[in-house]
């Protein structure tokens, strides 16, 4: 599959430093949203928290946001299913 993964957060980049090495190690970056630029264009900041809501996206070869949950939940195996789900249909797109 022709894709790459990266997760944003709002926190600091020394925070996700002791996350990644609490985990040991993860197969995909974790990049900074430290002035929550992202997450605003996203809509999936959080004013009251100032927290992302977690989320996933999916983006194609063109920058077009192809698929967006604004509701993932990471315990539950049925939001990597549809992530998957979607990822296959782009590849087939081809």
């Amino acid at each position: 599959m022709d894709s790459e993964v990266l997760a944003i957060s709002v926190d600091h980049i020394y925070a996700h430093n002791v996350f990644a090495a609490s985990l040991g190690t993860l197969p995909y970056p974790l990049l900074s949203d430290w002035h929550k630029e992202t997450a605003k264009k996203y809509n999936v900041f959080h004013e009251k928290n100032e927290t992302a809501i977690r989320s996933v996206f999916v983006v194609n070869k063109e920058g077009q946001l192809a698929f967006r949950n604004t509701s993932f939940d990471a315990q539950k195996k049925e939001d990597y299913n549809e992530v998957f789900s979607e990822l296959e249909k782009l590849n087939e797109r081809k």
